[in-house]
């Protein structure tokens, strides 16, 4: 029992492994290798995430091994391996960009602890759908300029997903929503008071014109009649 229960613990972790990796889109550019995505994956708006960028390169490692010849004779075989690259938060910089509004900002990278050649970009993605990632300075004295799109960009990491998705038992509406809301209700107050104004305005105007008119009634009537005296 303990052993299936071991082996079913490892099927799950590898699951999840499987997973991230899926979840994170791995690029090769000029020798350096990019893995990229959310730092938390599925992302959700309004929960504290980051940009998270792996970078590595290949590297050479020489592992020497005890020969099988005359006099115990040794030998140096090639394995190549992942170099982490260290170091990059003063070289590489990252524009985080909401393709759907085109908002984007640059931001400044930090190393993760005890995990040499990992970034992160802390952020809070406030609206759902599409995200684009684009790294730009330098590598080892290396140019670069490297863009990642989510899922709705054709690229290999997740979209932000609308927070009510993982609201239970009852959805509570985002930020994003009460600000669309209050919004709104201020267009129409705003919609309302100009049209009173415009209104008031005309029934001001016509209130002048009445008055105008009566005035120019009785200055014609008074005109008319000082004309039958005279004529009288």
């Amino acid at each position: 029992m303990i052993k299936m229960f071991t082996a079913l613990c490892m099927a799950v972790a590898l699951m999840a492994v499987a997973t991230t990796t899926f979840a994170h889109e791995d690029s090769e550019e000029g020798g350096y290798k990019f893995v990229v995505g959310f730092l938390h994956e599925p992302a959700y708006e309004g929960e504290m995430n980051a940009v998270s960028v792996r970078v590595t390169k290949a590297a050479a490692e020489e592992d020497t091994h005890s020969g099988g010849g005359h006099g115990g004779m040794t030998h140096h075989e090639v394995k190549e391996s992942e170099k982490p690259i260290e170091g990059l938060q003063d070289t590489l910089l990252v524009e985080v960009t909401y393709v759907p509004s085109g908002a984007s900002r640059t931001m400044n990278l930090r190393p993760v602890f005890d995990d040499p050649g990992h970034y992160v970009a802390d952020l809070i993605p406030t609206s759902p759908g599409h995200y684009r990632f684009r790294f730009f300075g330098a590598i080892e004295g290396n140019p670069v300029d490297e863009t990642f799109d989510s899922h709705a960009g054709g690229g290999g990491f997740d979209d932000v997903q609308a927070a009510a998705v993982i609201h239970f038992p009852e959805t509570v509406a985002s930020a994003r929503e009460v600000e669309s809301a209050v919004r709104g209700a201020q267009t129409t107050a705003q919609q309302a008071r100009d049209e009173a104004r415009n209104a008031s305005g005309a029934t001001t105007l016509g209130i002048v014109g009445i008055a105008v008119g009566a005035i120019g009634a009785a200055l014609g009537g008074g005109a008319l009649i000082v004309s039958l005296r005279r004529r009288n």
